[in-house]
């Protein structure tokens, strides 16, 4: 087997896993009261994180 083929499917896998990850890290900061400024840009962080994965597992699952 290729190494580099390894690699490479192993880092779309690893994407695959991290979604429900970002979901939990949206939730966590979307709960929290009285946010300050650097836990309102951590919350967009994750929510960018979680739609870019989606989008990436989404393109990666249809050329297979």
């Amino acid at each position: 087997m290729n190494y580099n083929k390894f690699i490479q499917n192993f880092s779309h896998y690893d994407d695959i896993l991290a979604i429900p990850f970002f979901a939990l890290l949206v939730i966590y900061f979307y709960n929290i009261e009285d946010k300050s400024t650097i836990e309102y840009l951590l919350l967009l962080f994750a929510i960018s994180g979680f739609l870019l994965d989606i989008l990436y597992t989404y393109i990666y699952l249809s050329k297979v």
